[in-house]
């Protein structure tokens, strides 16, 4: 709150004390008094007003920037009310009555909001989880068919997997604390294992992986980082050239961070849309000239690095590579745990 802001929200007072002060200087000076009498009466009258105007404003102006102190330190700031403390004047008074009832009724609709929402995840997860139950089966009953329709099969198996998958990790990404365990974590392994799962994939598209020739360890979650890796190496598949495709998996160790890079000799993405290709939903000129392109998956990837606190970087040259990195943080609370 500024001088000049709290002066024009007084005009109606200051005027208002202009005129009564000429008009009783005027009534003065008919019956007699001197233009000296006069004069004190308006010192005075103006000292008391300009007293009274300063400790006034400095008083609300205190007021006013500890309310916005509070609000900024808030992690809830429809709650500031219940912060503001008590207020002598009646204005205010009324105002944290206002402000009471309003956030009662926000904080209402958001308690039904949060709880329709983990009704809703809970529904998805334990649907997830019934429906893998049927691809888990498919999946062993396809291991009596011949080769080429097995691996048919487990490609279209592993499609559908990663589509569930896909699904159960989007439902618990608000809420990744409550299924991550933080322990050392062999890359190597996760890499391996992501490869291991999606071999039909790769050999249908006629990708040669390269993984990494050493363990690499590092902080981390198994689980999510193997989930992560699958949704970039599905990319790296689906926007692949025509012919062979190479799949290169390299380390890079720094002070504060190991980096794990994934490399495509695929299509590459225009320059334009590298700064865009985290946004969700967004597809992309490549995207838009594919079928099954839904712009989650990169989408997904950045939100659950944030949520794990790792670096997720892209870089590519169009017709010539995409390379993507994993930053997992050396020397951070999750490193120490």
């Amino acid at each position: 709150m500024t001088l000049a802001s709290y002066l024009k929200d007084k005009i109606l007072l200051l005027v208002l004390n202009g005129v009564s002060l000429f008009l009783l200087s005027l009534y003065l000076l008919a019956i007699g008094n001197s233009a000296l009498t006069v004069g004190l009466i308006t010192f005075f009258w103006l000292t008391i007003l300009g007293v009274w105007l300063t400790v006034h404003y400095q008083q609300r102006k205190k007021y006013f920037a500890g309310i916005m102190d509070t609000l900024a330190d808030l992690e809830k700031p429809y709650l500031i009310q219940e912060f503001m403390g008590q207020s002598w004047q009646l204005e205010d008074q009324l105002h944290q009555q206002i402000l009471r009832r309003s956030n009662k009724a926000v904080i209402e609709k958001i308690q039904a909001l949060e709880q329709e929402q983990m009704e809703y995840r809970e529904f998805i997860e334990g649907w997830i989880h019934e429906v893998k139950l049927p691809i888990t089966g498919m999946r062993l009953a396809a291991h009596n068919l011949d080769n080429q329709l097995k691996r048919k099969f487990e490609i279209y198996l592993t499609e559908m997997d990663d589509l569930v998958e896909q699904a159960l990790f989007y439902a618990r990404s608000e809420q990744v604390y409550k299924d991550y365990t933080i322990k050392e974590t062999d890359l190597r392994q996760v890499v391996l294992q992501v490869l291991g799962k999606n071999k039909y994939l790769l050999i249908q598209n006629q990708m040669a992986p390269q993984p990494l020739s050493e363990p690499v360890f590092v902080q981390t979650d198994e689980k999510w980082v193997a989930f992560i890796l699958g949704q970039l190496l599905i990319n790296a598949v689906k926007y692949k050239k025509e012919g062979p495709g190479a799949l290169t998996f390299t380390v890079e160790e720094a002070e504060h961070s190991v980096r794990l890079s994934l490399t495509d000799n695929g299509i590459g993405i225009p320059t334009s849309e590298l700064g865009r290709v985290f946004d969700k939903g967004f597809t992309g000129t490549n995207g838009r000239q594919r079928e099954k392109t839904t712009g989650i998956g990169l989408y997904l990837c950045k939100k659950l690095c944030k949520k794990l606190e790792l670096g997720l970087e892209i870089d590519s040259k169009q017709n010539e590579y995409t390379t993507v990195t994993l930053v997992f943080p050396k020397n951070t609370y999750l490193s120490k745990l």
